[in-house]
């Protein structure tokens, strides 16, 4: 299937396109009515991958603990029917079916506007999975559930060292469930991508995923950066401009051999017949993040005039460095405008902070004439 990528295309264009006129020409912060929609509806995990930001929360957290505070079905309800129907909104996690009433909340919301989940496949049954089909939309980019994001990081072995034992099993199984259930019903929805995070433990057996992903009955592979900005301390409370390099630990690999697995992904991807998605940066730019050589001058965030994150526990985000407020108190109408926002937004166009680097809304702007 060739849909899902000319889709995610279209989508970062009119992404960008829908924050130019504001981001270069509104001076007071000011964005367009909301339209894109992030709903963390849980940090709890079954699993405990060695990449996970949240990994030492999760394991040194009780699981009652965990849950304090997360929003409840009819909070949670009652932040849907603020979305417009034409929004399009992601459920994300931790692992979203941790919630016994997630599917609930998935099917209100397909109802209303166009969404897309990313799990780790290992909680999907088939009772679940067909009922991902019954909220799909019989074309794509109609309201209903349109894409299935799954999490694996390679094959069998490095997969199950990363996320757990008996891991790809259940996901792999999960992915081919979604695809029989799609082809038998004569539906193109939901698309499914599987997203890979490149890192250590799995740099040499990226180029594998394409053709894993295609066995599966899958449509494209996402990578995406691994990032440790979670660890800074106080990160999410503390002013953003306070961090410098030197405190960010990302990760480090060696540059030659991210170069490969990107040129040799690409390669098998288009011999698997499989789309590859890729940050919203040249590769070179991977290379240079994994060297810890980014340079933020040469990136946007065109997301925060675009997107609105809610946290499990009802904070409203730009993003994760700071909250605008919380839908237990405010409106998302109203936090989307409001002056803090506003602030948040003017800070970044003037320079992105320490804690942006390798962030998956960031999209690459080479800067110019530089003094």
């Amino acid at each position: 299937m060739k849909l899902l990528p000319s889709i995610a295309r279209i989508h970062r264009f009119a992404t960008h396109a829908y924050t130019l006129l504001p981001y270069h020409f509104v001076r007071s912060g000011y964005a367009l009515p909301l339209r894109f929609f992030i709903f963390e509806m849980t940090r709890r995990c079954n699993l405990r991958c060695q990449m996970c930001q949240y990994i030492q929360w999760l394991r040194e957290t009780p699981p009652a603990q965990q849950k304090e505070g997360e929003l409840t079905t009819e909070e949670w309800l009652s932040v849907i029917r603020q979305a417009p129907r034409l929004g399009l909104v992601t459920f994300t996690g931790g692992e979203p079916f941790v919630r016994p009433d997630f599917l609930e909340l998935l099917g209100f919301a397909s109802s209303r506007c166009r969404t897309h989940m990313i799990t780790n496949g290992t909680m999907l049954t088939e009772e679940r999975a067909r009922h991902l089909i019954d909220f799909a939309p019989r074309r794509f980019g109609g309201v209903g559930f349109n894409v299935l994001g799954v999490s694996l990081e390679g094959p069998e072995e490095v997969n199950d060292r990363i996320r757990g034992e008996g891991g790809f099993a259940k996901s792999i199984g999960a992915i081919k469930m979604v695809s029989s259930i799609r082809r038998d019903r004569g539906r193109r929805c939901p698309l499914i991508h599987v997203t890979t995070v490149i890192q250590k433990g799995n740099l040499d057996y990226v180029s594998w995923m394409p053709q894993i992903v295609a066995d599966a009955g899958g449509d494209v592979v996402n990578l995406t950066l691994e990032v440790r900005n979670q660890e800074l301390q106080g990160f999410g409370s503390r002013d953003p401009s306070a961090y410098s390099m030197s405190q960010l630990k990302s990760p480090r690999l060696d540059p030659q051999r991210v170069a490969d697995a990107l040129r040799d992904t690409r390669r098998a991807a288009e011999k698997a017949g499989i789309e590859l998605r890729t940050p919203d940066m040249p590769d070179r730019e991977i290379v240079r993040y994994y060297a810890g050589q980014t340079d933020l001058r040469d990136f946007r965030c065109p997301e925060l005039w675009s997107t609105l994150v809610i946290g499990s526990k009802g904070d409203i985000h730009p993003c994760w460095m700071t909250s605008v407020g919380n839908v237990r108190e405010t409106s998302l109408k109203k936090a989307w405008n409001n002056d803090k926002f506003k602030e948040f937004r003017r800070r970044t166009r003037q320079g992105l902070f320490t804690p942006c680097a390798g962030c998956c809304m960031l999209s690459y702007h080479a800067a110019k004439n530089r003094r």
